[in-house]
């Protein structure tokens, strides 16, 4: 199973039950939301083969054509949080799913594919399928896991750095 002490970095080499993990959590999400239309895409570092990640599952989920209230109700019925909009992007909405201090999943909703819905598809699969950019993305996050003392910090300058590699994503 997934999860992470909410106050701790640690990463993980990639498990190939993430995969399994994520399914089975779509699943759930799919058969509480009760729409057909609803799309849910496994994203973030869990979903990358042959890279370290944080032992959470990363979800990107489209709504359905009923629109973001069945999800936000459905995600609260099966015990997410709902944080509202995601930083200032429209569109983009956030919950989060924990046991006590662990975090088991972050879910990324968005009422339309957005140019960053699109972004975090296409940085999975170009990395998923590219050897040489997975393993520099990987040694990246591993030796900035070495330097920074949280995962706040962690989380910023690795942000900052995957704005600058994904023009190495875009030229793929």
């Amino acid at each position: 199973m997934f999860g992470m002490d909410k106050k701790k970095l640690q990463l993980m080499p990639h498990d190939v039950s993430w995969k399994d993990d994520f399914l089975s959590e779509s699943e759930r999400i799919k058969s509480a939301v009760h729409d057909s239309s609803i799309r849910i895409e496994h994203i973030g570092s869990t979903s990358i083969p042959n890279v370290y990640a944080k032992p959470i599952l990363d979800l990107a989920i489209l709504c359905g054509g009923n629109g973001l209230e069945p999800v936000i109700t459905a995600l609260r019925e099966l015990g997410y949080e709902y944080r509202g909009q995601f930083d200032d992007k429209i569109g983009h909405f956030y919950a989060v799913l924990d046991k006590g201090d662990i975090r088991l999943v972050q879910a990324h909703i968005y009422t339309e594919a957005t140019d960053d819905w699109n972004l975090k598809l296409k940085f999975r699969n170009v990395l998923s399928q590219n050897a040489e950019l997975s393993k520099e993305y990987n040694d990246y996050k591993l030796e900035l896991a070495k330097r920074v003392s949280s995962k706040g910090e962690y989380a910023k300058i690795k942000d900052k750095w995957v704005d600058k590699f994904i023009l190495k994503v875009f030229e793929r």
